[in-house]
């Protein structure tokens, strides 16, 4: 059974260069120290005056002593981490770990060669010692290179409880460490297991059980593979930390996470120590508001950042081209929350316009709603002394466009002043009538207010700057919508940015809203452009939050009459109207359960024991004075996972990764159809669905995902209905129990000889429940989840 460190016997010791004479600087050594640092020294393991750093030593002088001096401390565990640059030395083949001042032709003499620390380390009286290497060729810790022979050289025969060693990369590889981020890649991984934690009945993360973790994530993110060495089973003997994703609701009793070898031990249950006690006295629970979350509290952050960066990619690659994305999901699903993410993300790049649907929708048109809430953003974007001539300039465009009425009214207002002048003013003026002329000057300028008064009312309704105005234009033009998506366009050139609209709350309006706006907004992205105009124009981009079923039924309801002849098998007509609209559908991605759980405890206000016992996160700056911690690490973890996403995405979209996404396309040509928008929507689906599951930390076979974007493409009310009963899988590959998986309406889509090969099929097939879990976004399930 695992256990943590004895806090009173246990010490760590963290090592890193970041700063050197010879070789290139790695900033982000400095962060890996610090936080790195916060987080052992915050667990429940480890004392924060017993983590010791020694940060940019010079010499081998400023390590040795300091480490031989806290290993006799450890009678329990001893952590010792180091990184930075690592040298093999030529002659012996052996490991060097470099230093400020060590020189790259003579890393033997001037660097800290590994076996001078294997040899402090055998003399420690630690019975668990854990040692992890962040640098190039750090696999030669494990004895490889012609280093000391027997693994670990040696160290296991010292130790009476157990060695793990766990190592960035293999013996020849090279360690990355990406220019700008807050981390090195390893560690940075590192850091954020050991904060998120690995999801299900794990109390504790157990060295093994996090080099498992790090070498799947570290796969799935193509970069160096960890390795690692054990002696005397101390991966699954001993936790580092405690596990923050800790669910004891996934299984009655407790559980070890997979071992080194990616294996899963069980364990018998036993009481948490230092566990926090709950005072079931106390039953009342603060009130909490609906309000869409602006901090990612549900996990949505790989979503939000794939999403902006495809929305960036396609206007940087085809500007003058418009993409409509629909996020799917049920009422109170986070629909507004992720906006709330996706418009963190584009911000810099995009103008966002956000437009409410169902409070828009009980005033005006709802082309008139979402032209004046792109005015009121253009105009908010420019100085406050700009924006009166970016109104005037706007009525002149339209006095262009529509300008009869306009002209007409003036005229009137100038014949009308000249008559009035002429019938008031005196006839034979005087200084004796100065009365009179005053008398008549005030009267006109009167009459001229009056009735200018009135040509800008008439001017404002008949060039739609009202909402009467709108609904008038609309009665009295032949082609409004062609007037309307004219200045759409001359809109969108005055905007700084371009221009992506995110519509939320259309799943409140009433079906013929829907339909009206739907089709407003493929009205205004596919109007012809003027000719002369192509360089010049922007396209906008449109990103709408509503429950899918909302809008089909929608759509079905105004087209009735056409239910039955249009709809096909496993796609009604609802489903094809949202196809010609919408390039991308994404549903909203599966809440798993130690995201419920993370969310409820955000909700009760839940923290550590030490926040509950009124105290303050660990800080041992002042116990290690060469450890300093400037900013948050959550602030750190968070740019990190930024960049992570951004490396994840770019990786998705190279030449490679494209071919082989063509390459799986071909595989299910067969029954891909003959609609040349399906296999335009099948690689926008997976192109998308790749990048987030990888982030998610969801391991999915990319065939079998290929297979369900597929799906979700050819049929998609059969992948609603998988997605919220996997177990209905079992009705398409055995055809006798389609009846006790599906509905009536879905049998027949379900019985499609064509749906059934690609269920089945060799190349990421068979889908199982589990797998159509991971493709929606649910964690894999562990042997425990399984067992009896």
């Amino acid at each position: 059974m695992a256990r943590l460190p004895d806090p009173e016997d246990s010490r760590a010791v963290l090592i890193g260069c970041s700063r050197y004479t010879e070789l290139e600087d790695i900033p982000a050594i400095r962060n890996n120290l610090s936080d790195l640092g916060q987080i052992i020294a915050g667990s429940d393991g480890f004392r924060p005056e017993g983590v010791n750093v020694i940060a940019d030593p010079r010499h081998a002088s400023d390590v040795g002593p300091r480490l031989r001096e806290v290993s006799e401390q450890a009678s329990d565990v001893l952590l010792v981490y180091y990184a930075g640059h690592g040298l093999i030395d030529a002659e012996r083949g052996q490991l060097h770990l470099a230093l400020s001042e060590t020189r790259v032709g003579d890393p033997a003499t001037t660097g800290l060669p590994f076996a001078h620390i294997q040899s402090i380390l055998r003399r420690s009286p630690a019975r668990f010692i854990v040692l992890i290497v962040d640098c190039s060729y750090a696999g030669a810790a494990l004895g490889g290179l012609g280093g000391e022979s027997g693994g670990l050289g040696g160290l296991g025969d010292s130790v009476s409880g157990g060695v793990f060693v766990l190592t960035a990369t293999a013996a020849t590889g090279h360690a990355i460490a990406r220019t700008g981020e807050p981390y090195s890649a390893f560690t940075g991984e590192l850091i954020r297991l050991l904060k998120q934690g690995i999801a299900g009945p794990y109390e504790y993360l157990t060295p093994g059980a996090v080099a498992a973790e790090l070498r799947r994530t570290m796969t799935s993110l193509t970069l160096p593979l960890p390795q690692s060495m054990e002696a005397n089973a101390a991966g699954s003997l001993l936790g580092l930390v405690r596990n923050p994703a800790y669910d004891p609701a996934a299984r009655p009793d407790t559980a070890q996470p997979p071992s080194a070898d990616g294996t899963a031990t069980a364990s018998p249950p036993a009481p948490a120590s230092g566990s926090t006690a709950v005072d079931l006295d106390v039953d009342d629970v603060e009130w909490v508001h609906d309000t869409p979350a602006t901090a990612d509290l549900l996990g949505r952050a790989p979503v939000a950042k794939v999403l902006g960066l495809r929305l960036t990619e396609t206007q940087m690659t085809e500007p003058g081209t418009s993409f409509l994305v629909h996020l799917d999901g049920p009422w109170g699903s986070g629909k507004s929350s992720l906006l709330n993410l996706v418009e963190q993300q584009v911000d810099d790049h995009f103008l966002v316009v956000r437009f409410d649907a169902w409070q828009q929708s009980r005033l005006a048109p709802s082309w008139w709603s979402l032209l004046t809430c792109l005015r009121r953003d253009v105009a908010q974007t420019r100085a406050r002394w700009r924006r009166p001539f970016l109104r005037l300039r706007e009525s002149a465009a339209r006095a262009r466009r529509t300008g009869a009425p306009y002209a007409t009214a003036f005229v009137v207002v100038a014949l009308l002043a000249a008559v009035l002048g002429y019938l008031l003013w005196p006839h034979k003026p005087g200084l004796a009538g100065w009365e009179q002329q005053l008398k008549a000057g005030t009267a006109i300028l009167a009459a001229l207010a009056t009735l200018t008064t009135g040509a800008l009312l008439a001017a404002r309704l008949l060039l739609w700057d009202s909402v009467r105005g709108a609904r008038l234009f609309e009665q009295t033009q032949a082609n409004p919508l062609a007037d309307i998506a004219a200045h759409f366009r001359w809109l969108l050139r005055r905007a700084d940015k371009p221009v992506v609209f995110f519509v939320d709350d259309l799943d409140r309006c009433d079906q013929a809203y829907v339909v009206e706006f739907l089709d407003m907004v493929q009205t205004l992205v596919r109007t012809q452009r003027s000719p002369g105009r192509q360089g010049t124009e922007r396209a906008a981009h449109f990103v709408v939050a509503a429950d899918g079923s909302w809008l089909r039924r929608s759509y079905e309801t105004a087209h009735e009459q056409f239910v039955d002849s249009i709809t096909e098998p496993g796609r009604p007509l609802g489903y094809l109207f949202l196809d010609k609209l919408f390039q991308l559908c994404l549903p909203m991605p599966t809440l798993s359960g130690p995201a419920r759980s993370a969310y409820l405890d955000h909700l009760l206000r839940v923290t550590d024991s030490r926040q509950q016992e009124g105290g303050s996160p660990p800080d041992i700056r002042s116990a290690s004075p060469g450890l300093w911690a400037e900013g948050d690490v959550m602030e750190r973890l968070r740019q990190f996972e930024e960049g992570r996403a951004q490396s994840v995405y770019e990786a998705m979209q190279r030449l490679t990764e494209r071919r082989r996404a063509e390459h799986t396309l071909r595989k299910f040509r067969s029954v891909l159809g003959d609609n040349p928008r399906a296999a335009k929507k099948f690689l926008n689906t997976y192109s998308i669905l790749r990048p987030i599951r990888i982030l998610e930390g969801i391991d999915v076979n990319p065939d079998a995902l290929a297979l369900w974007s597929l799906m979700c493409v050819r049929w998609p009310n059969i992948t609603d209905h998988l997605a919220s009963c996997p177990e209905a899988v079992e009705g398409i590959t055995a055809p006798l129990w389609v009846a006790d998986h599906f509905p009536e309406p879905l049998r027949t889509a379900a019985q499609s000889p064509d749906l059934q090969a690609v269920v089945t099929s060799q190349n990421g097939g068979p889908l199982t429940a589990e797998l159509i879990r991971q493709c929606c976004g649910a964690l894999p399930s562990t042997p425990q989840d399984h067992a009896e």
